[in-house]
């Protein structure tokens, strides 16, 4: 039977190669405004895309036949994204001699990143892929990112480490609770940019109020950051990470905090891992056997630990662990969360910071494909993100409290020259500033039209 002519309206016409979670959340995300094709080998995922605008065809996507009845030789971006890292590796190769424009390829494994960067063993012989996503080097990043910041649960830096954003859920006695924000003693450049009440994101205004329970999030200047993580945890001593589960997110987290002065504990089930852990890993403690066995974490005094890192393949063994964790007093839980609809329970049921591969991932993804002219830099929990816009070359200078505050938004930082500026409503804006706007989800069509509206009164 001959595969169906696809035709496009006007447009970017992306093909993704996988219709699992992954492939179905990117497609989520772009299917209402881009020309989306899926390849998956499973016919059955046909029905579970029924929902967006997308099309559909079964085969599979390293096929240079099924490609090319995906017209993916006039397609704008390839993205290949199925389990396997050779389908997508060679999905990507096989696309990109097509001729697409542009191909992605996700992969698990550190082999492929090196063999395809920049200058690499492929390239040398006329093989390149335009972007490969390691999602669990982001998990394991974004991790390790949290840990270091007692008490944070989450965080973001940007501007090559010049901004950074902490979040933190306050308790009882934590300073910056009970007066308005327009009274609070915030260190200086520094900022509440968002706040998260009764499962609620808002960006609150100068007469909010901040109360225990509340997460809240901060945005500032690096060393004025580190100023305010102080007022949470006052008291310097050696961190104490447990790590259960050693597979690659594991080994990576491990990886970035041994021999930093962390006393770092991990738990791996499989004998013949653990083994490999405790060679690769000296000065930690290498515990063969399983992270949801009460009487093992009891018996291991692993109460002690500031930090719980739960990054098995597995939600259930994760949400236990992590169950477990809070039960002993563990002032920190960090859970990686496989299917992002688990991500809701673990936040029902306690669970602080659960961190899903996947998500960051596709922000990862959008940013690539360019389709709006804000940089999507980091999501918050799923209800906010951050966004960098440039302020537009055509307008005029003008005060923050003269331009307005954009639409169910906030600047929280401005760039200039390689300075970093935490702005007030006297905080004057310049053509070419780069404004970090911290604002609710797919917002930034909104933010866009306030600057254009901007740069037209100002010309």
């Amino acid at each position: 039977m001959p595969a169906p002519e696809l035709r496009y309206a006007d447009g970017v016409n992306i093909i993704i190669v996988g219709g699992g979670e992954t492939g179905f959340q990117i497609a989520q995300q772009l299917h209402a405004e881009q020309n989306v094709t899926v390849i998956d080998t499973d016919a059955g995922r046909a029905r579970d895309l029924e929902s967006l605008d997308v099309r559909f065809l079964n085969g599979n996507g390293a096929d240079p036949e099924v490609l090319r009845a995906a017209d993916a030789g006039t397609a704008d971006a390839v993205i290949a994204c199925t389990t396997n890292d050779d389908v997508n590796v060679l999905a990507s190769l096989a696309a990109r001699g097509l001729g697409a424009r542009q191909t992605m390829a996700f992969v698990t494994r550190e082999r492929y990143v090196d063999a395809f960067r920049p200058r690499g063993a492929m390239e040398s012989i006329g093989l390149a892929i335009d972007r490969l996503i390691w999602p669990q080097r982001t998990l394991a990043d974004q991790i390790v990112d949290i840990v270091r910041v007692p008490r944070a649960i989450d965080s973001g830096v940007f501007a090559g480490g010049m901004i950074r954003m902490l979040e933190y859920r306050l308790e009882e006695g934590d300073p910056f609770t009970g007066d308005t924000l327009l009274k609070l003693d915030l260190p200086a450049d520094v900022l509440v940019v968002g706040r998260i009440r009764d499962d609620t994101f808002t960006v609150p205004g100068g007469d909010a109020t901040l109360e225990p329970g509340d997460k809240t999030v901060f945005m500032g200047t690096a060393e004025s950051m580190r100023t305010l993580s102080g007022h949470f945890t006052p008291q310097r001593r050696t961190l104490t990470v447990t790590v259960v589960g050693g597979g690659n997110v594991g080994f990576m987290v491990a990886r970035q905090l041994h021999g930093t002065g962390v006393r770092l504990v991990i738990i791996e089930l499989e004998a013949e891992r653990a083994e490999k852990l405790a060679v690769w890993f000296p000065k930690a403690l290498v515990l063969r056997g399983d992270g949801t066995d009460l009487e093992l974490l009891e018996q291991e005094r692993l109460e002690d630990s500031d930090v719980l890192v739960a990054v098995t393949n597995d939600d259930g063994k994760n949400l236990l662990a992590s169950l477990l964790a809070k039960q002993l007093g563990i002032p920190k839980v960090i859970t990686r969360v496989s299917r992002a609809q688990n991500r809701r329970l673990f936040e029902r049921v306690g669970i602080e910071a659960p961190l899903t591969v996947r998500q960051a991932a596709v922000q990862e993804v959008l940013n690539w494909l360019r389709l709006d002219e804000a940089d999507h830099l980091a999501s918050i929990e799923d209800r906010a993100e951050v966004i960098e816009l440039v302020y537009p070359l055509t307008a005029a200078p003008g005060t923050l409290a003269g331009t307005g505050s954009p639409p169910d938004g906030l600047i929280g930082a401005v760039l200039r020259r390689n300075r970093a500026i935490i702005p007030d409503g006297n905080t004057e804006l310049l053509p070419g500033d780069h404004l970090f706007v911290v604002t609710v989800k797919d917002n930034a069509e909104a933010i866009e039209a306030w600057l254009d509206a901007i740069a037209g009164r100002e010309q």
